[in-house]
């Protein structure tokens, strides 16, 4: 697969749409975009000295290490009355920006973006996640994308008891 303007142009509008998506809070419908073999995972990050990475490896600790199953779990959470961090729904807006596509030689995509990630809650609470989303996409079977693996790598080390959004 040779990566040209017009791949380059197709995969940031699939990632526009998904994180429109998760800013409407139509989970279940960024559901089908994710490979039924997804690793969806956020490695803990620790600053060390004169280790400005300090990001755990594939077998470390990590926020979060899902699959798509339990990744169905909590989408189906979200649409429960048992979702107190949620209720009322926080207001998400999603930016990805300096998309970076690098072939494979299985014919997935490797894709870097950046990413900010702005809940604000019942007027008095707003915060802001910085960093980068690093995804596999391959392509199902109707010629679309879908995303087989991805790891969210968030710049700030100190994060809220509970994180209850995606990435």
């Amino acid at each position: 697969m040779t990566v040209n303007a017009d791949l380059q142009h197709e995969v940031e509008q699939f990632l526009y749409s998904e994180v429109q998506l998760l800013s409407e809070r139509r989970y279940r419908e960024w559901l089908d975009l994710l490979a039924e073999d997804i690793r969806y995972w956020m490695p803990v990050r620790e600053t060390r000295d004169g280790d400005g990475n300090g990001i755990a490896g594939p077998e470390g600790l990590a926020i979060f290490d899902d699959d798509k199953t339990f990744l169905a779990a909590r989408v189906e959470r979200f649409y429960s009355d048992v979702a107190h961090a949620e209720q009322p729904p926080s207001r998400v807006r999603y930016f990805v920006s300096n998309v970076v596509l690098r072939a494979r030689g299985d014919g997935a995509l490797d894709v870097g973006c950046n990413l900010l990630v702005y809940p604000a809650r019942l007027e008095k609470t707003e915060s802001f996640f910085v960093g980068r989303r690093e995804d596999v996409l391959r392509r199902n079977a109707a010629g679309g994308w879908l995303i087989a693996q991805r790891k969210v790598v968030l710049d700030q080390v100190l994060l809220p008891r509970s994180i209850s959004l995606f990435f």
